[in-house]
């Protein structure tokens, strides 16, 4: 597996390029972490409103800090673990070569291969998959958890609340579901293959050889969907969108110039 760049002109060294790369699979890992982390917060805003509080303030640092830990984990673990050496250049020159007409060498790049020449492991391409595999599914497994409590438990306790309150909830967490889904099948359903044909590929001796240079113009459908998804769901968000294009199709100033027209074409009365 090879993650690389061709923005590697106009004399900037490769290394700035590397970081580039490793960043952005940071932000990836930040993303998911920042969606379970909204998980967390709805549930302690309807089942445990005083621990909710404390997000609230200096609190709020702490919260939109948090994603950047297991963002700057996975990043780091990324650069560290997955740099080139002759090997993994060797194993994978003719792919690029063939798929990419590159020169591998002259590429920014990140290379894993699971297996050296002798079919004995790659540990420091198996620390990133493991660390990897495992910082992911430990965020999903927190947005299973919150996410299946609040399912249980949400119709008990809004109860306690009026009607509009107990639609506007349910309105909140199914968005907060179609949020999660959204990167769940942009980024982790198609990145699994991915993570894993490195190791299955030798095992059951077949050759794995897909270009996925698409899956960056998927990553950037999330910002529009993540958003959309609230639009559509909630209905005070619907009404206020209605507004906006009612007043961007019929100004104000349109309807009072139409009043002004009819009013100057009336007949004026007269009094006997």
């Amino acid at each position: 597996m090879v993650y690389f760049s061709l923005a590697s002109e106009f004399g900037v060294p490769t290394e700035f390029f590397q970081f580039g790369i490793a960043f952005y699979a940071g932000l990836y890992m930040a993303i998911v972490a920042f969606i379970s982390l909204q998980f967390v917060f709805r549930y302690l805003a309807l089942f445990r409103p005083e621990y909710a509080k404390k997000f609230d303030g200096i609190g709020f640092i702490g919260w939109m800090g948090y994603p950047m830990v297991p963002g700057v984990v996975y990043g780091s673990s990324f650069y560290l673990y997955c740099l080139p050496d002759q090997f993994s250049d060797d194993y994978v020159r003719d792919e690029m070569l063939m798929n990419y007409e590159l020169a591998i060498g002259e590429i920014p790049r990140f290379v894993i291969v699971a297996y050296d020449g002798d079919n004995s492991l790659r540990w420091k391409n198996m620390a990133f998959l493991v660390q990897g595999v495992s910082v992911i599914g430990l965020h999903y497994l927190v947005i299973l958890y919150f996410g299946l409590k609040m399912h249980f438990n949400m119709k008990k306790k809004l109860q306690e609340y009026s009607t509009t309150y107990r639609r506007l909830q349910n309105q909140f967490f199914r968005a907060l579901v179609v949020q999660t889904m959204a990167p769940t099948f942009l980024f982790v359903l198609p990145a699994g293959p991915i993570l894993l044909g490195p190791l299955a590929s030798p095992i059951f001796g077949f050759p794995i050889s897909l270009q996925t240079g698409w899956l960056c113009s998927v990553f950037s459908l999330y910002p529009p969907i993540d958003s959309i998804a609230f639009m559509i769901i909630v209905t005070e968000y619907k009404k206020v969108i209605k507004e906006h294009l009612h007043y961007m199709f019929f100004p104000p100033e349109s309807q009072s110039a139409a009043c002004t027209s009819t009013d100057q074409n009336a007949k004026p009365i007269q009094m006997s």
